[in-house]
């Protein structure tokens, strides 16, 4: 940094001042004292921060590694190796001198840019990084990848559409996984956690992509995490929180080692303006420089969202542009080199690995219908639905329900442009119940309410996203348990599974139970089936009156012959 940069500066001037005649006749007057390069590099980062010592888990400390750099799988390889610097010699025989400090070593290191969360905001880093001849790392999840045309995707997703990754991914950067939803792995059952990591790079496989490396949503991961990750075929996994930078994680190390000693929990420093930390241009620089300093390695920056105002996980096109144009002089002057995480780790591109099939819910269709597994305030397999500034909450009751079933009561106080309701939970396969595409389900739910409510119906798509699919016509209110029961139109195409709720457009109560979906039986397929059955039985009839009228045609033919002969006998 500039600090730093006035430290070198001033020791080049005093050497230079000592190879003058004016400098040797100074050889033996007192020593000068002056700011040496190394205390300047370690001044204080440009970051204000209010949770040192926060004690969140994500910033726990790690015993730290050697950073020392081995050698990348890469032709990367080069940037952290080279001969020592060269130390002046010493000259004997001439007078004691008091010598200056030199400046410091910087080791060489290496930088990468990881995008996480999948935001279109960050298409604006793309023309920065090529300013540069950089390229980073976009971690997608999948399922929230806006596959409308792309001026709707703009109206009403903040996802990056499939055109952005396409354009990402032109441009030389690296596309990783981020699972199919964004899901936190760690409280996610094993299962259902491999279908996120599975079926996340499987979909990315069918776009064209060949992710190598994967981002643990939320820097959530244990070892079970890493197992899976590996199973689903990926080189490496990042975390994040785990080094030493923004004024957290102090007895952390600087950057991770390369090879990393974990490449399935590649640590890095926290992410970008996280933790009540701000980061400026100058956090960015002096966590390089402070890794040059100690030994180099990689220094992994995570960022969700180019912002025009700093703000949580974001940075500016301001700050971003000056932390690039300062890693290019970096750059040039072969201490520092931006790459992407699969430069750094190198390794074959596994095939990809389908997750578990969704498991088959028998009986009513629904997991937990009855409600009867909960805790606080929600039933298991179950959601709570709420947006559009509604304000609602929610309340299970064990054994509020009909005949001792349990219940679950929405209560709206405030109606926005959104509606709450309870909706069996959204998922890739542990609890949302499964359907056939080109058929019809019944869907049933008791209920009680202060007002008309509606049958909300959701269906999840191919890739594993969930979108609103339709609306029944409105159920009467009712003090009393009361059942609604709505027949759905035919499943479209591309459709895995549905999941629906009561809901109503104004203020007051609902509370449910008993929820079921079954396949409704196709009248028109069975009335096609009576007709072809009715046309076959007349068929068989015509066809057996037929061969009774040629036989009795036959015989009264034969008979008139007989008749016809006996006369010419006679």
């Amino acid at each position: 940094m500039r600090p730093a940069r006035w430290g070198i500066q001033l020791a080049g001037a005093a050497l230079a001042l000592l190879a003058s005649p004016a400098g040797l006749a100074l050889a033996g007057a007192s020593p000068a004292h002056g700011t040496s390069a190394g205390s300047s590099a370690t001044a204080s980062p440009s970051v204000s921060s209010t949770a040192a010592g926060s004690g969140s888990p994500a910033l726990s400390p790690r015993p730290a590694p050697s950073t020392s750099s081995a050698p990348l799988p890469s032709s990367s390889a080069q940037w952290l190796t080279g001969p020592p610097a060269p130390r002046p010699a010493r000259h004997a025989g001439r007078p004691r001198t008091v010598a200056l400090a030199e400046p410091a070593r910087l080791h060489k290191t290496v930088v990468t840019f990881a995008w996480g969360g999948g935001l279109a905001d960050q298409m604006p880093s793309l023309p920065m990084f090529a300013k540069y001849g950089m390229h980073a790392t976009y971690f997608v999840p999948s399922g929230l990848v806006c596959v409308l045309a792309q001026q709707q995707c703009h109206r009403s997703s903040p996802y990056l559409t499939l055109g952005d990754i396409r354009k990402v991914a032109a441009a030389g950067n690296e596309i990783g996984g981020l699972s199919v939803l964004h899901q936190q792995l760690t409280t996610t059952p094993v299962a259902e956690a491999k279908r996120e990591v599975c079926d996340d790079r499987a979909n990315l496989f069918r776009w064209g992509f060949r992710p190598t490396d994967f981002a643990y949503p939320f820097a959530a991961v244990n070892p079970a995490v890493e197992t899976l990750t590996r199973a689903c075929g990926y080189n490496a996994g990042l975390g994040t929180g785990t080094l030493r930078g923004a004024g957290l994680c102090l007895t952390c190390a600087w950057a991770e080692s390369i090879p990393p000693q974990d490449p399935l929990d590649v640590r890095t420093p926290i992410e970008v303006n996280s933790v009540n930390t701000t980061w400026t241009a100058g956090t960015y620089e002096h966590d390089v420089r402070e890794a040059q300093l100690h030994g180099g390695g990689w220094v992994v920056f995570t960022i969700h969202d180019i912002c025009q105002e700093n703000c949580p996980l974001g940075t500016t096109p301001a700050i971003l542009s000056e932390v690039l144009s300062w890693l290019a002089g970096q750059q040039k002057a072969g201490t520092t080199f931006v790459e992407t995480m699969a430069a750094v780790i190198g390794g074959p591109v596994r095939p990809a690995v389908p997750g578990p099939a969704p498991r088959r819910l028998h009986g009513t269709g629904v997991a937990n219908a009855r409600l009867a597994a909960g805790s606080g305030s929600l039933p298991a397999c179950f959601q709570a639905a709420n947006y559009g500034h509604t304000v609602a909450s929610f309340t299970y009751r064990p054994g509020g329900g009909p005949q001792g079933a349990a219940a679950e009561t929405v209560r709206t106080t405030r109606q926005g442009s959104g509606i709450a309701k309870l909706l069996p939970r959204m998922d890739l396969g542990l609890c949302a119940p499964s359907v056939v595409a080109g058929h019809a389900y019944r869907a049933g739910i008791w209920y009680q309410a202060s007002s008309q409510p509606q049958m909300e119906i959701y269906r999840r798509t191919s890739l594993g996203s969930w979108v609103y699919w339709t609306t029944s016509p409105a159920f009467p209110a009712s003090g009393s348990w009361r059942h609604a029961l709505w027949q759905t139109p035919t499943v479209p195409a591309g459709t895995t599974a549905i999941s629906f709720g009561l809901a109503a457009k104004s203020a007051g109560t609902i509370t449910t139970t008993d929820y079921s979906l079954t396949a409704a039986r196709n009248y028109r397929t069975l009335i096609w089936i009576g007709v072809l059955a009715l046309a076959l039985a007349a068929a068989g009839l015509i066809g057996r009156g037929h061969y009774r009228y040629v036989r009795y045609a036959r015989a009264e033919a034969a008979e008139a012959l007989a008749v016809q002969d006996a006369e010419m006998r006679s």
